[in-house]
């Protein structure tokens, strides 16, 4: 049995939970998600002073470090690391917000993005799946947590707030896990021969 399983993870140090997370180990990255993601919230909500872009590029934040986790190479902690990732989106985001023309109704379409419904991610990505039984099978794959999230909102159309509030978890972590969840679906889809844009 995998020790991390009857270990508590909240006695496990941010390098060894980081180490697990280049390994993909979902539990472990929340568990450093968890740790961490109220402080990089806060960075950067002191720099963009919108909460929804900065709940949106903390989101970002992580979701590199889950693609990305190998390219911490010591040196300094992790919680630094972490921050210096979240600032540079926040910094990121203010550039691309000062340097690109407005909508019509004068919002940057960051703005228009974040308003739409939070389950548009997941629509977008497996609506076009015409093979529903294929579809099921490679859900099948995906561990019970990510299953349940994504079927809560593809299947129920509930969005990730109504997923978090109906679980009794994070929204932080209801939106890791649908991350998570459906690159793992695509993954699942590709190898059983789905190509993008079949209908």
């Amino acid at each position: 049995m995998d020790p991390l399983l009857v270990q508590d993870l909240t006695r496990i140090a941010d390098e060894e939970l980081l180490a697990r997370t280049v390994a993909q180990d979902v539990r472990a990255f929340e568990a450093l998600y968890d740790r961490h993601a109220r402080t990089i919230y806060s960075l950067i909500l002191r720099i963009v002073h919108e909460p929804e872009i900065a709940e949106e590029l903390a989101q970002e934040t992580f979701w590199q470090v889950w693609r990305k986790a190998e390219q911490f190479h010591g040196g300094g902690a992790v919680g630094a690391w972490l921050s210096r990732i979240g600032r540079n989106r926040a910094l990121d985001y203010l550039r691309r917000v000062k340097a690109r023309p407005q909508s019509d109704g004068g919002e940057p379409e960051m703005l228009e993005r974040i308003a739409a419904p939070e389950r548009h991610l997941v629509e977008t990505q497996v609506g076009r799946i015409w093979d529903r039984q294929r579809l099921h099978e490679a859900l099948a794959a995906i561990p019970d947590e990510q299953r349940l999230c994504l079927e809560m909102a593809y299947f129920d159309g509930k969005s990730q707030r109504e997923i978090a509030a109906e679980t009794g978890s994070p929204l932080g972590t209801i939106k890791t896990r649908v991350r998570i969840g459906l690159e793992k679906l695509e993954r699942s889809l590709r190898a059983a021969g789905y190509r993008e844009g079949d209908v």
